[in-house]
């Protein structure tokens, strides 16, 4: 299916850009309608339960669904254990209906749900836990969004979320490239709906990239007080 699926996938695509970033043109698939993001979702959490493989969802897509924020995104985010874990994912992600590009237009690496109905492309990435700024899976808190029992859908917490987040806040090229108002709306709406739900993290003891993040965003936008909400204790 390979070559062929790669044709479909600019064959069906017409609406694929190129978007200008670094001196290099990137190129980049349409927002999917959110239906799909859950279709392929759903997809991976049947197939890594019938492997018993723990997961989580993080990014953008879990952003939305447990961390109130109002925004759409492109692709989905999924954290597995290493070793089995990640060779099961990648043995998912590389049959039907999964796709890779092999025209040299989109990342080599990148995986896409195809939603054969409506000719509509999803990109999974996949994540080891514990990776960098990752949780382990037992580390992480995981919430469980759906229908039970089989449909539950696992995400990282959004307290989880939000020092992962920050973490990413820290790159300097990613606060100022276009993920910077998807960033931003993901940190203030988990941040403002952990305040409201009187939710305390400990900011002050956050460490390397996920304390830079915080300090960067600080000194950006001075929103001390807001943070304090959060830490008393945290003072910038």
């Amino acid at each position: 299916m390979g070559e062929q699926a790669s044709h479909l996938l600019f064959e069906t695509n017409s609406d694929i850009c190129l978007n200008v970033s670094s001196n290099h043109f990137v190129a980049t698939l349409p927002p999917p309608p959110q239906g799909d993001l859950y279709q392929c979702a759903i997809f991976l959490h049947e197939e890594l339960n019938k492997a018993q493989v723990p997961y989580y969802f993080c990014g953008g897509f879990a952003c939305i669904n447990v961390g109130m924020t109002a925004r759409t995104t492109s692709d989905i985010d999924i954290a597995v254990p290493n070793h089995h874990g990640y060779n099961t994912l990648l043995g998912i992600l590389s049959q039907p209906p999964f796709i890779q590009d092999s025209t040299g237009t989109l990342p080599k690496d990148s995986y896409y749900f195809y939603v054969e109905s409506k000719d509509n492309f999803v990109e999974v990435d996949g994540i080891i836990a514990g990776f960098m700024a990752f949780p382990s899976i037992d580390d992480a808190t995981i919430v469980q969004v759906g229908k039970p029992p089989g449909m539950q859908l696992n995400f990282l917490e959004p307290a989880g979320l939000l020092r992962l987040k920050l973490s990413g806040w820290a790159n300097q090229t990613r606060r100022t490239g276009p993920k910077r108002a998807g960033d931003m709306s993901d940190i203030t709406s988990i941040r403002d709906l952990l305040i409201s739900n009187e939710v305390k993290m400990d900011l002050k003891g956050l460490k390397s990239d996920m304390a830079n993040g915080l300090r960067d965003w600080v000194r950006e936008f001075k929103d001390l007080q807001k943070w304090q909400m959060l830490d008393k204790n945290f003072k910038g």
